[in-house]
């Protein structure tokens, strides 16, 4: 009785080995290369909507390219000594870059590269009210108009993040990433035009292209959240 009983644990143990590795030859495992190869992705993160290519080398190294942008505007007005001005924010981002992953773990990562930054905000505006000087008023045509522009200090600005990915479907080929990075852009240059009364604002002997940018030079990081859904291609 007790042989009956080993023999029919052995039989029952060796069958669920055997399903077991059935089952694991029949489906993709990350650490057998099977995701290896090209991608094709959407992305949607803090510098904007985009695509991106990426190829999976093995189970630690990834090189990754895209595109992404963002334009955003808002239009608002203010006073300044007594004028009333109408002005546009044009806020524009994004960028071409090349990026490379490690992973250190199945499915988190270090992420590293550069980016062709297109960051340009530029606030435009004019003066909608006149200047009123004793018995004489200034019409707000005389006024002006100016414009502010701001660019990085390095057009291609290194990169550095943390993410983590996951494969989805029934063949593992629809994968999902989430990062969490910045983009290092240096001090933050403005560039001033105008017109009108106002342009001596434009003109380098007055400084203030030089206040503005010591105003802002702290913001030499851009923050990224970004989110990538991807689909093997071959």
């Amino acid at each position: 009785m007790k042989k009956r009983s080993l023999v029919f644990m052995f039989l029952l143990l060796l069958a669920i080995a055997t399903t077991a590795v059935a089952q694991k030859e029949k489906s993709p495992s990350y650490e057998s290369d099977n995701f290896k190869g090209f991608y094709l992705g959407a992305t949607g993160s803090t510098n904007g909507w985009g695509g991106e290519v990426i190829y999976l080398f093995n189970k630690q190294f990834t090189v990754k390219s895209g595109y992404e942008t963002l334009k955003l505007k808002y239009n608002f007005g203010f006073e300044e000594n007594d004028v009333d001005y109408d002005a546009t924010m044009d806020y524009k981002t994004g960028g071409f870059y090349l990026l490379g992953d490690f992973n250190y773990t199945r499915n988190l990562y270090i992420s590293a590269g550069a980016l062709f930054n297109q960051f340009k905000p530029q606030i435009s505006g004019y003066a909608v009210s006149g200047i009123q000087y004793g018995d004489i008023t200034i019409p707000a045509e005389m006024v002006g108009e100016f414009t502010f522009t701001i660019k990085p200090g390095l057009t291609v600005s290194p990169y550095a993040s943390l993410g983590a990915r996951s494969f989805f479907g029934k063949q593992k080929r629809v994968m999902m990433s989430t990062e969490i990075g910045c983009y290092y852009m240096g001090p933050p240059e403005v560039e001033i035009e105008a017109t009108g009364l106002i342009a001596p604002t434009a003109d380098p002997a007055h400084g203030q292209k030089e206040r503005l940018e010591k105003q802002i030079e702290q913001y030499k990081l851009y923050p990224i959240l970004k989110l990538t859904l991807a689909v093997k291609l071959f």
